[in-house]
């Protein structure tokens, strides 16, 4: 199934996000004239809702591709399981592999964040046109993402496969300065391999960043990594 005009595939998007939820027609519209709605907005919508309804029904080659997508008091119903969606996929698995890191089980919560990774193809939504509601959707999700990274490295970490992960760990830190875990990880790696100047290295590079960036000094958790390398424990 392929949809390609922006506004329908914009009100799909809306939809699959709130999978099993009724999205209110006051929704839509918000999210896709966040400024100045046309007069004819409400059928406007409705002529996307029908396309889509169409185009479903369709794919599916019968009249249930049709009750997918259901009209409710006041706005529109996806009716698909939240498994079909990736960004409800992505979080379930996110939370198992943070919940298996709390126990300790280091290698299960290394394999479910990955596989929690593995959904992502790019950047999310990058090949719509979003308004404010997916807007915010898109920052929240790339913020889980990073922080399934950064809980990943953890895991794999506490596995000794420190040696693995420092190129991945440098490229994170060039790609995110101000993302003080990455460079936690990356001195926890380096000094574990034996390589106590490069981690050292690394927490002054975050220490002029923050400042020159923020006015800030790095964490009590960088300095105190920092002063346990120095003591060499």
């Amino acid at each position: 199934m392929h949809i390609s005009a922006a506004k329908p595939r914009q009100v799909l998007a809306t939809l699959a996000a709130n999978a099993d939820t009724v999205v209110t027609m006051d929704q839509l519209i918000d999210e896709l004239w966040p400024d100045r709605p046309p007069s004819t907005v409400k059928t406007i919508v409705q002529t996307y809702v029908y396309q889509l309804r169409r185009t479903f029904g369709e794919a599916s080659r019968s009249t249930a591709g049709t009750t997918i997508l259901t009209t409710r008091p006041g706005g529109y119903l996806l009716s698909v399981p939240k498994d079909n969606v990736d960004i409800f996929r992505f979080q379930d698995l996110m939370d198992r592999g943070l919940a298996a890191l709390r126990l300790g089980e280091h290698a299960r919560a290394a394999e479910l964040l990955r596989d929690s990774l593995a959904l992502w193809r790019g950047p999310v939504l990058a090949d719509l046109n979003v308004g404010t509601n997916l807007q915010g959707l898109a920052v929240y999700l790339e913020e889980q993402r990073l922080e399934a990274v950064s809980a990943r490295i953890e895991a794999d970490l506490a596995g000794d496969r420190h040696g693995e992960i420092v190129g991945e760990l440098r490229r994170l830190v060039s790609a995110h300065q101000l993302h003080e875990s990455f460079h936690i990880r990356l001195m926890q790696a380096l000094y574990r391999c034996g390589r106590r100047g490069e981690a050292l290295t690394v927490y002054q590079k975050l220490r002029g960043v923050l400042d020159h960036e923020l006015g800030l000094e790095p964490s009590s958790e960088a300095q105190r990594l920092q002063q346990e390398i120095l003591a060499g424990q």
